[in-house]
Order: C-alpha cells, then sequence, then structure tokens
C-alpha cells in the first residue's frame, strides 16, 4: 500500500532525481573594436531528421528547404560582422511508439552529424544554441539532449543555453567613440501554435514580462518574420530616458510548422530568413528636451536595420551619411518655418496695406463730399448774409 510516508520521501527527492533540460544561461560577446555593427542571425525550424516518414497523409509534411538553408550558411560564412544563434527545431521528433523512433532513419545520432556538417562553415560564427519544442519531446521522451549534443559536435559545449538565451553585445568603435555600449537581447523559442501576426506580436512582446530591460526579445518558433519597435522609459536621476525597443520574430526554413496546419487554411510559413543588423550610435535627438527636463533621450541610441539574404555584403548603412541627412533635414524644416513665418507676415502686411488704402479712399472721399457742401453751404450762407445787408 503506498503510504504518506512513501509520498513525502518521493516529494523530498523528486527535485534530486528528476531530469530536465537547463533553463537558460547567460554570456557576454565582447565585439571586435573594427566592427561598427553586428548581422545578427537567428537559424531555427530546420528538423533536419524530417524526409517525408508520412508517404500516405492528406497533410503536408515536407522536409525544409536545404539548398536555401545552405546558401545562406554559404552568405553568412562570408560576413564577417555575422553572428549566429540556432534557435530550437534543428532536429525532427518523429513521435509514434519507442520501437518506432529506434528504427527511424535517420536517428538522433544521425541527425547530430548532418547537423554538425552542414553548420560547420560557420562554427566559429555561432555564439549559442538553445532548445525548441522538438529537442523538448525527444528529451523527455528518450532521454536525449540533441542541442548539447550538436555543441559538443561542433566543439562549442561551453555554448549550450539550454531552454532560453541572455546575451549581452559589447560594442567599442568609433561609433561609440570607442566607449563600451551594451546591446542586451534574450532569445526565446516560444509556445504552442500562432497563426497570425497578432498572436504573435502578443507573445513575443510577453516575453518583456518575463525579463524586463532587454533592447532585443526574439522568438523563433512561429515561422513568421516580422520586427516590432516600441519605447520603454528607464529612470536616470529626476528625469526618464526614452529609449527604443525591438520584438523579433524569425522566419525558419519549413512551409508549415506543423502537419496540422497544413490543411486548415493557414498561411504558410516564412522561409525568407533575413539578418538584424545591429548598431549603435549617437543620438541625433539626445539634445532633445521635454516636460521640463522630464523627458529626455539617450546619449547613444540603439539601432536595428532588416537585412535581406543575397545582400548581405552590399553597404546597407553608413552613419556618418545618415547623420549628415538628419541635420540637413532639420536645417530644411528651420528654413521652411521661417519662410512660412516670413511670407506670412508679407501677406498681413500686405492685407493691412490694403485696407487702410481701401479705407482711406473711402474716408477721403466722403470727406472731400462733406467739405464741398460745408462749402455750399457757406457760400449760400455769406450771399443770404449780403442780401441782409443791402436791404439794412
Amino acid at each position: 500500500m503506498y503510504t504518506v510516508e512513501q509520498l513525502e520521501q518521493q516529494i523530498g527527492s523528486y527535485g534530486e532525481s528528476s531530469k530536465r533540460l537547463p533553463r537558460s544561461k547567460k554570456a557576454t560577446v565582447v565585439l571586435n573594436g573594427a566592427l561598427n555593427h553586428l548581422d545578427l542571425c537567428v537559424l531555427s525550424n530546420v528538423m533536419v531528421g524530417l524526409v517525408g516518414p508520412h508517404v500516405y497523409t492528406t497533410k503536408e509534411d515536407k522536409p525544409f528547404r536545404i539548398k536555401k538553408f545552405k546558401a545562406h550558411i554559404e552568405e553568412l560564412a562570408k560576413d564577417p560582422n555575422a553572428r549566429i544563434m540556432l534557435g530550437g527545431d534543428l532536429f525532427y521528433f518523429p513521435g509514434g511508439s519507442k520501437n518506432y523512433r529506434a528504427i527511424y532513419s535517420p536517428n538522433y545520432e544521425e541527425q547530430v552529424e548532418l547537423l554538425a556538417e552542414l553548420l560547420m562553415p560557420i562554427k566559429d560564427k555561432i555564439i549559442g544554441a538553445y532548445d525548441g519544442t522538438e529537442e523538448g519531446r525527444i528529451f523527455e521522451k528518450d532521454g536525449i539532449n540533441a542541442t548539447k549534443l550538436l555543441m559538443e559536435r561542433l566543439g562549442l559545449a561551453d555554448r549550450y543555453f539550454g531552454q532560453m538565451a541572455e546575451v549581452e553585445f559589447v560594442f567599442r568603435n568609433e561609433y561609440t567613440g570607442n566607449n563600451p555600449k551594451s546591446v542586451k537581447v534574450l532569445f526565446d523559442h516560444g509556445f504552442l501554435a500562432a497563426g497570425t501576426t497578432g498572436t504573435i506580436a502578443a507573445k513575443t512582446e510577453g516575453l518583456q514580462k518575463k525579463l524586463s530591460g532587454k533592447d532585443f526579445y526574439f522568438t523563433s518558433h512561429y515561422n513568421k518574420m516580422f520586427i516590432e519597435r516600441a519605447a520603454v522609459l528607464e529612470q536616470d536621476g529626476a528625469r526618464m530616458i526614452k529609449k527604443p525597443c525591438y520584438f523579433v520574430s524569425v522566419a525558419g526554413y519549413r512551409d508549415f510548422p506543423a502537419r496540422l496546419s497544413s490543411n486548415r487554411n493557414t498561411a504558410p510559413a516564412n522561409t525568407d530568413n533575413g539578418v538584424i543588423r545591429i548598431f549603435v550610435a549617437p543620438n541625433p535627438d539626445r539634445h532633445n528636451i521635454r516636460g521640463n527636463d522630464y523627458l529626455g533621450e539617450p546619449t547613444y541610441k540603439i539601432c536595428q536595420e532588416f537585412i535581406n539574404f543575397g545582400t548581405l555584403m552590399s553597404e546597407h548603412l553608413d552613419y556618418d551619411l545618415c547623420e549628415e541627412i538628419s541635420r540637413l533635414n532639420e536645417q530644411n524644416l528651420l528654413n521652411k518655418e521661417l519662410l512660412i513665418y516670413l511670407i506670412s507676415q508679407k501677406i498681413d502686411t500686405i492685407s493691412k496695406d490694403n485696407i487702410e488704402t481701401l479705407l482711406t479712399k473711402y474716408y477721403g472721399e466722403s470727406d472731400a463730399l462733406e467739405r464741398k457742401k460745408a462749402k455750399k453751404v457757406k457760400k449760400a450762407a455769406k450771399v443770404a448774409e449780403e442780401k441782409v445787408i443791402i436791404r439794412e
């Protein structure tokens, strides 16, 4: 008979006996001073072992787009500014019974070898990896930590983050005046399915409630590519500083994230992955003060730009040119306001002169008429007076 004492003993030893995936890990990446920007890419939603096990099916369960994946890896390998995070669902959990999974080919060890071979050209650019839904299922059902095995195979065992990754990138370059400026990023796979952009946005934004204080929040489960910008207020003495904050959902390499979604009138997933170019530079609005010096802008601003693959090595940004354009736009705005003021002032002057001329003309004619009448009256009075004198 199962007793209360046995229950208490098992509850007390649960934490020691249970095996679980690591929750998260923190890392700091100090970037080379020659790097004025960072090209950050998340590779996820590959399921390298999925090679069409469901032969007869009404649902689409196609393998990932391997040619596109290899082309992106080749381009990332040539980009000196590229840094890569492996964002989960890299492996495939076949489902079914344990015997079925045991005979399934490619098995987990083969999947690790296949993915390691594909990622070898960018091994030195990988900053870390975290688990996705498929890796969680593999661990729970078969006790294998596939992501950890992959990182060990790549010689990057210390860069396995668990289920979530917190990374701080430190810039020190000509844009920052050779001063260290940090960009804090949270990477999370996400949970359950999300078919609409609004749902994906809500789930990605929800990461801020889990861990606040980050500049970027990434999710990699939903197979939708979008970037959303928001603003956060941070206390700086007696003043509040308005800082940008970005929420990013990245695309994967499969047409549908799940078999069930392929025949439920849902749109195909995004497979056009891209790079988030991040840089820190002096803020052109840093001198803006509002609300009696209550709300201000940061001295340095964290910025981002989305770069499509195929254009990664072309120059997309020249900060000096951007700042010069910003100054020119500001000067043009002031000139515009000055011209509007001068034109408005000239119009007021012309209107006033026209009104005065009209009034002068009107009252001038009236005065002349009155004077003429007065002259006639005076003349008539004089004639009358003369007549009176003559009668006397």
